[in-house]
């Protein structure tokens, strides 16, 4: 029974980002189409399928004593990245509510050519994202935002391969939460992003993939 538990807070973690999303993109009434959301759960799930597989991939080179082990700490990692982005997130605050310099549009553009930068500026300053001052998240911009968000997903794929969760399942639980958090995180982004209750509510998934790797390690749970 645990073991299905901790799989659902599981998904629920890794996704929680998508609530983060969706708040920024509320509070600027960038409008973010169904299709849009769908690719972006998509990605995740199958960001995550693949580490599963990875995953599975690397028990077979590992003794069985390691599996518990690595699983726990990689879930304690993330867990502590994600408290750690939190808190950068925090101090720079205040970037989110200026008006993008030119410099800094030029430079997303040029790094358009570049993937991997262009990732790395959506992670750092999600309304980047919105590349063509739109108003509106595109396919191509969905796909860079799914992009950046699948990372943990990759993270928390592979801890859950050592752990013998149902790939499909947890993939599945994956896509549903991204699509809920994103459509619920647009709605209340307007009303209460500024709130201090939200701003310590995302420190939740955080502290869930640390509580669920600290119980990995004391508990043989199946």
């Amino acid at each position: 029974m645990w073991k299905y538990i901790s799989m659902f807070m599981l998904a629920f973690a890794v996704s929680m980002d998508s609530f983060s999303v969706g708040v920024t993109y509320g509070m600027r009434n960038i409008k973010f189409p169904l299709r849009s959301v769908m690719i972006i759960a998509c990605m995740s799930s199958v960001m995550l399928l693949l580490s599963m597989h990875v995953g599975s991939f690397l028990l077979l080179l590992l003794p069985v004593q390691a599996e518990r082990w690595i699983a726990s700490c990689l879930l304690i990692a993330l867990g502590i990245w994600a408290i750690y982005n939190v808190i950068k997130k925090d101090e720079d605050e205040c970037d989110y509510s200026e008006p993008l310099p030119k410099q800094l549009r030029i430079k997303v553009w040029r790094f358009d050519v570049k993937r991997f930068g262009i990732v790395i500026q959506v992670l750092k300053r999600p309304m980047l994202a919105d590349l063509d001052r739109s108003g509106s998240i595109s396919i191509k911009e969905a796909l860079l935002i799914g992009f950046a968000l699948s990372m943990d997903a990759f993270g928390a794929g592979l801890s859950a391969s050592f752990l013998g969760y149902s790939p499909f399942m947890l993939a599945l639980l994956v896509c549903t939460w991204n699509i809920i958090f994103i459509r619920l995180g647009f709605r209340v982004g307007s009303m209460f992003a500024k709130t201090k209750v939200m701003k310590k509510a995302t420190v939740i998934p955080g502290m869930v993939l640390i509580f669920l790797g600290i119980v990995k390690i004391f508990f043989r749970i199946s």
